[in-house]
């Protein structure tokens, strides 16, 4: 958790060719063809050993302010779909923790040592993914510390990483530290990024956890650990097992749309609103990610965390809720965020809103910038239709109320030709009240015939401290009713495919609960209870079969030259070329390659597949250069 720096000049010290501990998928464990690893010492200590079976990675004397990594040079060439680690590992109480990392070659090198971390719990290494384990993050009583285990919860963190910026942590669910347990590591990719999944001593911490925009690279493997000044630990590794699975390629770069761009708001302009074209609803996309970033807003950067909203407009014009996300107490703030669900409200011309707050301090706010990316391929299931159930501002008013005016049942249809139907909702709590305690709800689904199916579950947010948007000024560490500040508000997804059938009309209801005395301390007033408040948004999500969809071209057209070939065969601004003389058109360079054969053919005409929104258009045009500029984003 805590990124100590090293006064003492960093030492490089590398032992080459040390005994293999990496044995790959088709090499038994004493092949003379396994990589060989390199021992390296950039702290303090005696350095890294080789130990039967792998490696003592941090010297036995429990040296201060350790930093020690041990790389094995690359053991395949080129990217594969799914990467594989397994490992046993030795990891005690103390400080500051070890790390494995799938190292980029582009990055890092084919072989070698492995790169200077900085923080031992913290591998944010440049085109890589990385696991953090972090056993260092002490209590504190101090409220308004930067570093904030302020409720004392274990400190056995687990971190994924991604190109340098640590995505997500997470406290393991059973104890790793003092004894040997077996690590697990799945990085599998997928359309749009990849799946990680990480099991330890038994117990799984991340199971396919989304990471947005990690396409296949080429990589080595390493691993490293390091201690603090007022803290030491061990960190053994051994019988190491990496495999690497099915050959890969780079993916179709995907459709960029900028929303906002760097728009600020203050107590004058509290909301921005934009229209931009997106791709049509029958364009193949496998995901679709919204990034959105909170910058540094200097001396106008309000100080305090507020309500924010990402909004589209559906085609009557009602203001849709599709990110919410509360504003950081003065840290900027990185999110990549799945709204694929979202994607019948993402397609042609749309309307954007970005908002947070209504009324800043001293007449502060916000810088935000908002894009979206479509990733290319066919979703197993096409989501159709986005329903809104409940959305607005619920009041408790009273423990005979309890929400219960807000949430009117709603009685819906189910398509016929659905696949899947899912409810999508977010909620916050507000007020002292509500922001700080936790609350039951359920959602129940009655059917025509009587039957009746219950969903359960607890608004409430236990790991706050942990956000990757830290540290935080203010009270950012305490656990809260369904979100922290800064970071979007985490979804409570609940499938309905087996309780509402397709074809059958269905009631759902919300059935909130009661809140509960607190356990010791004073309980809060009947007012205190009646000023609570949820923010909640509630979706129904129809799923159909992905049918009728076709391949989605990549290259936009940002201007087209007057009186040039693709002028004078109908093409403009804004139109997608999906192919030149029948070859499909992934990137520019192939663009050039095509045309390029094309005048050698000697050709007196081809024909060139464009789209203008859903609309196919097929142009004839001479061989040679359209007299067209390509949008780079």
């Amino acid at each position: 958790m805590h990124r100590p720096r090293l006064v003492a000049a960093a030492i490089l010290w590398t032992l080459l060719c040390a005994p293999a501990a990496l044995r790959a998928a088709d090499a038994p464990p004493a092949a003379a063809d396994a990589p060989p690893t390199h021992l390296a010492r950039y702290g303090a200590g005696a350095g890294p050993a080789a130990v039967p079976g792998g490696f003592r990675v941090l010297d036995e004397a429990r040296t201060p302010l350790q930093r020690n990594t041990v790389a094995w040079d690359r053991s395949k060439e080129g990217a594969f779909r799914r990467t594989r680690l397994r490992a046993t590992v030795r990891l005690d109480e103390g400080g500051d923790g070890g790390w494995f990392a799938f190292l980029s070659t582009a990055k890092h090198g084919v072989r070698g040592p492995g790169p200077y971390v900085p923080s031992a719990a913290a591998p944010d290494l440049a085109g890589s993914f990385a696991v953090g384990l972090d056993v260092h993050n002490p209590p504190s009583q101090e409220m308004f510390t930067e570093w904030g285990n302020y409720e004392d919860r274990p400190q056995r963190e687990v971190s994924l990483h991604v190109d340098g910026r640590e995505q997500v942590k997470r406290v393991a669910p059973e104890e790793l530290r003092g004894k040997d347990v077996e690590l697990e590591v799945v990085l599998e990719h997928v359309v749009g990024g990849a799946e990680a999944t990480v099991r330890l001593a038994g117990a799984t911490v991340y199971d396919r956890h989304f990471l947005a925009h990690l396409d296949p690279y080429e990589l080595r493997l390493a691993c490293g650990a390091g201690t603090r000044a007022d803290a030491t630990t061990r960190f053994d590794v051994r019988d190491v097992v990496l495999v690497q699975e099915e050959p890969a390629t780079p993916p179709r770069p995907p459709i960029h749309v900028e929303v906002f761009d760097h728009v600020r708001t203050d107590n004058q302009t509290t909301a921005h609103t934009r229209t931009v074209e997106l791709p049509p609803a029958t364009w193949a996309f496998g995901r679709v990610v919204l990034t959105l970033d909170l910058h540094d807003a200097g001396e106008a950067w309000d100080e305090w965390d507020r309500n924010g909203m990402v909004n589209a407009f559906d085609d009557a014009g009602r203001r849709l809720p599709v990110v919410p996300f509360v504003t950081s107490y003065r840290t900027p703030c990185h999110w990549t965020v799945d709204v694929t669900h979202f994607l019948p409200l993402l397609t042609g011309k749309r309307r954007f809103e970005v908002a947070a707050g209504t009324d800043f301090y001293k007449g502060r706010g916000y810088l935000m910038s908002v894009s979206l990316d479509y990733h290319h391929g066919t979703p197993d299931l096409l989501p159709v239709a986005v329903r809104p159930l409940w959305q607005g501002v619920a009041h408790y008013r009273s423990h005979e109320n309890h929400f219960r005016d807000f949430f009117e049942p709603r009685r819906v249809a189910i398509d016929p030709a659905a696949r899947a139907v899912r409810v999508w909702s977010t909620t916050t709590g507000h007020s002292q009240v509500g922001e700080f305690t936790p609350s039951k709800r359920a959602l129940v689904v009655a059917r025509a015939d009587g039957t009746t199916t219950r969903f359960e579950d607890v608004l409430w947010k236990t790991d706050c401290y942990l956000n990757p948007n830290r540290p935080q000024l203010g009270t950012w560490q305490f656990a809260r009713a369904g979100w922290a500040p800064g970071d979007v508000v985490r979804p409570w997804w609940v499938d309905l495919s087996a309780a509402a059938p397709a074809g059958q009309t269905v009631e759902l209801s919300w059935a909130p609960s009661r809140y509960e005395p607190p356990n010791g301390g004073e309980a809060p007033t009947e007012a205190q209870y009646a000023e609570a408040t949820h923010v909640v948004q509630a979706y129904l999500v129809t799923y159909r079969a992905p049918e009728g969809l076709v391949p989605a071209p990549t290259l936009r057209l940002a201007d087209v030259v007057k009186g040039s070939p693709a002028e004078r065969a109908g093409l403009r601004a804004g139109d997608y070329l999906a192919t030149y003389d029948g070859a499909a058109l992934d990137s520019l360079d192939v663009l050039r390659e095509r045309v390029a054969k094309a005048e050698a053919s000697g050709a007196k005409e081809l024909v060139v597949v464009a789209y203008r929104g859903s609309e196919r258009l097929e142009a004839r045009v001479p061989p040679g250069k359209l007299g067209v500029q390509i949008a780079t984003r």
